[in-house]
């Protein structure tokens, strides 16, 4: 009876990673589809080099919302998942989030403001950079308290309500901005729409969270939970804030020695082989609040079982995507204009590195939960730097290409060492031999892929040979055998949708 009891137990928590996993596949499928449609347009109509310094002008924004949280919310989603059963501690917790995170982010966008010039200075050299530079930083508090709303329904392990708040912005984003580029607006008009969609899509976000919750931010909150908080949250602001280093900082490094047109074509090769991520990114969103929840409880046995399967969950599905964008990564790149074909070598390099973050599962989320924030920042950080120096070196040696090797590599020695760190620390494996099976299925669809183009070509080659590629991966899992969890929860959700 206690392993049946046990068995349901994991299972439950299965379904909840699963539920949310699945869910965010629907709006990380909403999300791609609006960049993908938005890049597209941009590059499409503003050409390789103008693209690139909206290109650069976002990725400066996306960088410091990495720490504009101050980490709170990350918090916010460990102590509202951790503290189900007390509503008031959950309204003090959003309170010190909000708080934070309305005073740092105010703080970085009037310092990026003021120096938008400098960065040009030192990096594009384009007039166009600096004012919308500045366009772009009005943008920053209104995304950063999006993240916290969003924060909100990850630690109530609200799915459907993460989803919504997670599709807003990208698609208010796409809305606004063809609309700028429909009435012949450039650059300029084009960050001004930017900037209102993100205005817009944190008015609806806050509206929505205070319609389907009844929490309401308190300020009411002691010392000790302050200091509890900001410990916690501290470390992982600085994590973020390295992670910056091995994340991003390749396309600022492009930026300081190539041209703005080179930053166009790295970004949309990196944007592409990032789509591999998604599953990894769909399984993250709720298997922080239910390995916390574990954790907390103990149960380290289950965990460990959550941990095993989420991580071949992540590397099939990856697998998957990761198929086609190697195969066809010319035709795909082709999409955005001839220029940006230059790319090829970079997706593949990316595809690796992503991949290597696929196999480690959510090892740094587990990380995370388990109270090893320290080490956290301590990867980020020491790899950041390692990033720093590697791309200075690569990139005046080979170019574009070089950033991709210094910043794959990183990628791929950073997840190794999650991995590691999380067996050592915490016992924990996420392997087993069963990962043989979609090993083999991509060997085999791979081949098919491959096939396809050599009679086949252009979209339709991308088209055709990404269907045939996948049936073939999936008919292959098949004849290896389902796992009995994966038979389950496979049933339950055909169960709901019949």
């Amino acid at each position: 009876m206690a392993d049946d009891s046990s068995g349901k137990t994991g299972l439950a928590s299965l379904r909840s990673v699963a539920d949310g996993a699945s869910l965010h596949y629907v709006g990380t499928l909403v999300v791609n589809v609006s960049g993908f449609l938005l890049n597209l347009v941009l590059t499409r109509t503003l050409g390789a080099s103008v693209y690139g310094i909206y290109a650069y002008g976002t990725m400066v924004l996306a960088s410091v919302l990495t720490f504009a949280n101050f980490g709170t919310d990350v918090s916010a989603t460990r102590y509202l998942s951790a503290n189900h059963d007390n509503r008031a501690y959950q309204n003090r917790t959003l309170g010190l989030a909000y708080l934070t995170t309305i005073a740092i982010s105010v703080l970085i966008a009037a310092i990026l403001y003021v120096a938008a010039p400098t960065i040009n200075a030192y990096t594009l050299e384009e007039p166009l950079f600096t004012p919308a530079m500045q366009v772009f930083a009005i943008a920053l508090p209104f995304q950063a308290l999006v993240h916290i709303v969003s924060s909100t329904f990850r630690g109530l392990e609200r799915a459907v309500d993460k989803t919504v708040v997670m599709v807003l912005g990208p698609t208010l984003q796409l809305v606004a901005v063809v609309a700028a580029v429909a009435v012949g607006y450039s650059l300029l008009g084009v960050a001004a729409a930017y900037a209102l969609a993100c205005l817009m899509a944190f008015l609806i976000a806050i509206w929505y969270a205070f319609w389907r919750t009844n929490l309401r931010p308190s300020v009411e909150f002691d010392r000790q939970e302050v200091a509890d908080f900001y410990n916690y949250s501290a470390p992982l602001s600085l994590s973020k804030a390295s992670s910056f280093l091995f994340k991003r900082v390749d396309v600022f490094m492009v930026g300081i020695f190539l041209t703005s047109a080179s930053v166009g074509i790295y970004n949309i090769a990196v944007l592409i082989a990032g789509i591999i991520a998604m599953p990894l990114i769909g399984i993250n969103q709720l298997f922080p609040p239910v390995a916390s929840r574990l954790y907390a409880e103990d149960d380290r046995g289950q965990l460990e079982s959550v941990y095993e399967t989420v991580t071949r969950w992540s590397i099939t599905a990856s697998l998957i995507v990761a198929l086609p964008l190697v195969v066809y990564r010319t035709e795909v790149l082709a999409l955005f204009g001839p220029e940006f074909v230059a790319g090829t070598a970079v997706v593949t390099l990316f595809v690796a590195g992503q991949l290597f973050n696929a196999a480690a599962g959510p090892a740094n989320d587990l990380l995370t939960m388990t109270d090893h924030q320290y080490v956290v920042m301590t990867n980020h950080l020491v790899l950041g730097v390692g990033n720093v120096v590697l791309n200075y070196y690569f990139i005046l040696e080979f170019g574009l290409v070089g950033a991709a090797i210094a910043t794959a590599g990183v990628l791929a020695s950073l997840n190794v060492v999650r991995a590691l760190q999380v067996w050592y620390l915490e016992g924990l494996v996420g392997y087993s031999v069963d990962l043989w099976k979609p090993l083999a299925a991509t060997a085999a669809s791979a081949f098919v892929m491959f096939v396809v183009g050599l009679y086949l070509g252009g979209l339709v080659a991308v088209v055709v040979g990404s269907a045939a590629g996948v049936g073939t991966f999936l008919a292959a899992l098949y004849r290896f055998g389902l796992e009995e969890q994966d038979v389950e929860l496979a049933g339950d959700y055909l169960e709901l949708m019949s």
